[in-house]
């Protein structure tokens, strides 16, 4: 049987602690080993020749990036193929708005009493500055966000967020 890896993508450190902690024990079911990949900060002849070794060991790759402020999904696209032309477009999926919207997508009932937050019927256009005015003052971002993923509710995650939904249709349910 073939060493099975798969490196995932990932612009910074929130989309990494929401992959780790969420995603990656779902993938280890059919992989033998999970890499997540920090891409923001890294040159990008360092991101092909990183690329290419993925290539060359026959591992399998995903590429998350926020939308952010591209019009739509094949602009956001394009501009990844531009700079990272080794980069497949079947391996992007993109969060929108942004990472934190998936965080929020799956905040358990008694975390938004908790927080004083209002209950809400999606996170499809939380941006990055809105998901932090729902941090109380006396919350440090990380120990708010490390709370909602310690009680992160999968399924209300995909009713609360298509771009969540769509990433687990097509790619956590096609893994074996």
């Amino acid at each position: 049987m073939d060493y099975k890896r798969l490196f995932i993508w990932v612009e910074g450190d929130d989309d990494e602690r929401f992959i780790e902690r969420i995603l990656t024990p779902i993938c280890m079911k059919s992989y033998d080993h999970v890499h997540v990949q920090k891409y923001a900060q890294m040159k990008t002849e360092k991101k092909i020749e990183f690329l290419q070794s993925i290539e060359d060991m026959g591992a399998d790759y995903i590429f998350l990036a926020d939308i952010n402020h591209h019009p739509c999904k094949s602009s956001k696209k394009d501009s990844i193929i531009a700079k990272l032309n080794l980069v497949k477009p079947e391996s992007i999926y993109l969060v929108i708005l942004e990472i934190e919207s998936w965080y929020l997508a799956g905040i358990e009932a008694a975390i938004l009493k908790r927080f004083k937050i209002k209950p809400f019927k999606d996170s499809d256009s939380l941006t990055k500055e809105q998901f932090e005015e729902l941090i109380p003052k006396t919350e440090s971002r990380i120990n708010f966000m490390n709370e909602i993923l310690n009680s992160f509710v999968f399924d209300v995650a995909r009713q609360k967020n298509k771009s969540f939904d769509y990433f687990c249709r097509n790619f956590l349910e096609t893994l074996k």
